[in-house]
């Protein structure tokens, strides 16, 4: 016996799902106002039948409607004329010429329910497109492009001649993208520093680990700069096409830097370490980064590029409210593997562990991989915030927590909102911190 192989697409699944769940609240107050409503008195000589085929003609009844052999007729008993004179009223003609669907739209009860919990959105809900950069049609090219992205995002956002209402959380010459930027950007000087600073002193320099520490300094650096370089061209979409490949490849390497690092410290510069150990994140990096970079070639920019929308409703109404909304590259069926794989090679770290207490001992090892427990949970944590829990733009969408904003019009007019993605920087920066502190005390105390 052969056996029966059912497939079902998750979409289908999904648009399935999100359909019934539309038509449930209908159904839910269709429900309420039948059972409040008096049934019609109808003569007993009256009956209705719902058939699965077209009516036989009779002489007793008289065939309102049939759609796609689904028919509804009035059945009058000999003698009776009530079936007839109903089907003659002007709405009942009008109905029986209609399909099926629009007829039950014509319901008084029906249209009255729709109207009540139909979605109505107000004309003050119309902002302003502060998302892009540079006049309609008038964008200029090269690096005179570049420089006008950079100016709009991080310094001030000219949208003179565009409609619509100008949010009050960015104000008028504000952008969404501006404290990512000023963020990472804040943080590559920080670490800057903070390795030149290293470099000219010779901390540990002499030995394998200690070097690898600076180096992985620079690298974070490296990639806080590449990440500030991302976001200010982030809104336009050819800009993007190639910034954002460059920030994830850099995010690859810095963590790759890191990991190998923090190994090499754990393990008093490879000691008695398997080669095969050292080169599997390096490996593991260049083929992730070939494999995004392949794939942003073969897809258009087009296909990938599109808005991001905060899922909840302003109090006053809007359902984008108050200037909220980016566009952006996603990476559409690849999105988990991406944050999956970004994850791993953050998390190889912990297989040294044993070795760190083997090394160690106890108590170094107990500070370091505390710190590096602490690192990881932090980031999955951001992470969280920012795809999933889309924390804080939902609460300044409906008008609250409007203290994380600071409007391009009030002192000292920066023209910013911590949305998500920026709350995501500051913890990529506290994690990036608390690594660092992890490999210093193990050079010091290891």
């Amino acid at each position: 016996m052969k056996g029966i192989t059912f497939t079902l697409e998750a979409h289908a699944v999904h648009e399935g799902v999100q359909r019934r769940q539309s038509q449930e609240p209908l159904a839910r107050a269709l429900a309420r106002e039948t059972a409040r409503t008096p049934a019609p008195t109808v003569a007993p000589a009256l009956q209705c039948q719902l058939r699965c085929q077209p009516c036989a003609p009779t002489a007793a009844a008289s065939t309102l409607s049939t759609v796609n052999a689904l028919s509804f007729s009035w059945l009058a008993s000999a003698g009776a004329g009530a079936g007839a004179a109903m089907a003659q009223a002007p709405l009942v003609r009008a109905m029986a010429q209609m399909p099926i669907a629009q007829a039950i739209a014509q319901v008084p009860l029906v249209q009255a329910v729709t109207a009540k919990f139909a979605p109505t959105v107000a004309p003050e809900c119309t902002y302003a497109d502060q998302y892009s950069i540079g006049r309609p049609g008038a964008e200029k090219e090269g690096l005179a492009r570049f420089w006008e992205l950079f100016y709009g995002v991080a310094i001030s956002n000219d949208i003179e001649g565009r409609s619509g209402h100008i949010s009050r959380l960015l104000g008028p010459a504000g952008h969404y993208e501006r404290m990512s930027f000023w963020v990472h950007f804040i943080g590559a000087l920080v670490f800057l520093v903070y390795s030149v600073m290293r470099s000219s002193l010779h901390i540990h320099e002499q030995r394998v680990d200690g070097a690898l520490t600076s180096a992985a300094g620079y690298t974070i650096a490296a990639v806080f700069l590449t990440s500030s370089l991302y976001h200010c061209t982030a809104p336009d979409r050819n800009f993007a096409y190639v910034t954002r490949v460059l920030d994830y490849a850099a995010i690859y390497i810095g963590i790759t830097v890191a990991t190998t690092a923090d190994i090499a410290v754990a393990t008093r510069g490879f000691e008695n370490v398997p080669y095969q150990t050292i080169l599997d994140l390096p490996a593991a990096a260049c083929l992730l980064i070939f494999f995004f970079a392949w794939r942003r070639w073969r897809l258009p920019g087009a296909l990938t590029w599109s808005p991001h929308e905060i899922e909840a409703r302003a109090k006053d109404g809007c359902l984008l409210g108050r200037g909220l909304f980016s566009f952006g590259h996603r990476d559409l069926h690849h999105s988990q593997a991406r944050q999956a794989t970004s994850l791993l090679l953050f998390a190889s770290y912990f297989m040294s562990v044993p070795a760190a207490f083997r090394v160690l001992g106890d108590g170094v090892a107990n500070v370091i991989v505390a710190l590096q427990v602490t690192a990881f949970v932090t980031v999955a944590l951001g992470m969280a915030i920012d795809r999933f829990f889309q924390w804080p733009d939902g609460l300044l969408v409906e008008g609250s927590m409007t203290c994380l904003a600071c409007p391009s019009n009030q002192s000292p007019g920066w023209g910013t909102v911590c949305n998500s993605h920026s709350v995501w920087h500051l913890v990529a920066l506290i994690s990036a911190a608390l690594t660092c502190v992890s490999r210093e005390y193990a050079l010091g105390y290891g």
